[in-house]
């Protein structure tokens, strides 16, 4: 089980290899790796990566995928650029629901903790916000709950945010967020 990457010699036995089936799984939904998440036990995934970063990016660059690191969180980039077209319209979307988030709560954040109830009720009053939300050509809902729902399912899916509570539907806003901020500070909203 000796890889040979093109400067390292790998030993798979010694990447992590409790972790190792679990970031590939990982990988292939195409989802964070995050420190301050508390679920499915992506914070240790996290720390089993800082402790082997060049020898799995090493690892995992052969099978098409680039190990990218930013503050608090790890993902995976696929090499082919195949899927661009789709890729951009996710960005966008993305950008929607940041711009919508933003200007739910100028707070909404990495660390940002909130509930669902009280994003319904802030959209419920806010005719800027209903607007906004009429916009948003990719999510569809016949109220105001279920558009706040899929909201935060798409986030939470995709890695962004995780629930910490299921009781009173309480979340927090995860380090991979900050990929989405990146793209919405790059931009300008016109209207």
């Amino acid at each position: 089980k000796i890889y040979r990457g093109k400067k390292m010699l790998i030993n798979v036995d010694e990447l992590v290899p409790q972790h190792i089936e679990k970031i590939y799984q990982t990988i292939l939904k195409g989802a964070y790796i995050n420190e301050n998440s508390s679920k499915n036990g992506n914070s240790e995934m996290y720390n089993a990566i800082v402790s082997k970063e060049n020898e799995l990016r090493a690892y995992f660059r052969p099978l098409g995928y680039t190990l990218l690191r930013r503050e608090g969180y790890y993902y995976f980039a696929r090499d082919d650029a195949s899927d661009g077209e789709s890729a951009l319209e996710q960005i966008v979307n993305y950008i929607e629901i940041a711009n919508f988030l933003k200007t739910l709560d100028s707070n909404f954040s990495v660390g940002y903790r909130f509930m669902l109830t009280s994003m319904e009720h802030q959209l419920n009053r806010n005719l800027e916000l209903e607007e906004l939300a009429s916009k948003m050509k990719d999510i569809r809902a016949g109220d105001n709950r279920e558009f706040i729902q899929k909201i935060v399912d798409k986030l939470r899916k995709d890695g962004f945010v995780e629930e910490t509570n299921t009781k009173s539907s309480e979340f927090i806003v995860l380090n991979s967020y900050e990929y989405i901020e990146t793209f919405l500070g790059e931009v300008e909203i016109y209207e």
